[in-house]
């Protein structure tokens, strides 16, 4: 049913990830894939993007498993391609190469079988290209956006104008000072949400993330992993998961939002076991759960 799909516009890649013990080259990537592989667990996912006449067909069959690809244009060209390195701790992440390729002129078209979906996400291209998907989009009742580095300082006025028109937002630390100016993450999350949203969550990585409304502050930690391979789409997955748990309870109270950072949280931390999305794309329903149980263990006093 198009009112339980979640509609997502985001970029779908070909990503080089260079870490300590390994370099992949060309692998399935992009925060339109990320977040649409892991929310598949919990909803009909819509994407909405583009991919050159290069994309693998490989790539093309795992990502139609996953979602309903009406949205996902190919045009003659190259995919967009991402290459970036990443440090001893794999947490600071370098950028040496962006290619938009095709994606440079891309122009968002929400299929009509879409517009009347009930929710939306707007992955971190950019907000010009988020506020054509939304305005496609009929009389959505749950939207959220994430951005980046990048569109913060470029459009700032452009990232503040989606963010109005939001009922949450996703946005890591580091953009957060940026986007408002303070250091403090709590300051921040106030700003955001006197802006107009319900909520807002703040990913911190390997510390986790923040979640704040107007009346709850709820800090939850990372779920412990020993042994970390590449934390590429860790926040796209994120996304994915807190979005999903959302929309298959069809509300958000604050219960719900606390249950779905949580869920937020074990996404992510099935996807940086492995390179790219290959550990997502074994992943079972049983093992979501289990996990989830596991983290409300460790964080109960």
């Amino acid at each position: 049913m198009v009112d339980k799909m979640i509609v997502v516009i985001g970029s779908i890649a070909l990503d080089t990830t260079r870490t300590p013990k390994k370099t992949v080259k060309d692998v399935l990537g992009g925060s339109g894939t990320y977040f649409s592989i892991a929310a598949s667990f919990f909803n009909q996912i819509g994407l909405v993007g583009i991919i050159g006449s290069d994309f693998p067909n490989k790539y093309w069959k795992a990502l139609d498993k996953r979602a309903d690809l009406s949205g996902v244009q190919v045009k003659r060209g190259k995919t967009f391609r991402y290459d970036s390195s990443f440090d001893l701790s794999l947490n600071k992440r370098t950028t040496i190469k962006t290619e938009l390729n095709v994606f440079e002129d891309f122009e968002p078209v929400v299929p009509n079988e879409y517009r009347s979906a009930e929710y939306v996400y707007l992955g971190n291209i950019d907000p010009e290209q988020q506020l054509k998907v939304l305005e496609q989009m009929y009389n959505p009742k749950l939207v959220v956006s994430d951005t980046i580095a990048l569109w913060i300082k470029t459009k700032p006025e452009k990232v503040k104008e989606v963010i109005s028109k939001m009922n949450g937002v996703l946005i890591n630390d580091e953009e957060i000072k940026l986007l408002c100016g303070v250091s403090n993450l709590i300051r921040g999350s106030k700003m955001v949400l006197d802006w107009g949203v319900d909520f807002i969550i703040v990913k911190k990585g390997e510390h986790g993330a923040l979640l704040c409304t107007r009346e709850t502050i709820f800090p939850s930690p990372a779920y412990p992993i020993d042994n970390v391979i590449d934390s590429t789409g860790a926040g796209d997955s994120f996304a994915g998961g807190f979005m999903g748990h959302i929309v298959r309870k069809g509300k958000y109270d604050e219960k719900i939002l606390k249950e779905a950072v949580i869920y937020g949280n074990v996404m992510g931390s099935f996807v940086i076991e492995d390179y790219g999305v290959k550990r997502l794309l074994s992943l079972t329903g049983e093992e979501i759960e289990g996990r989830f149980q596991k983290y409300k263990k460790m964080i109960k006093v």
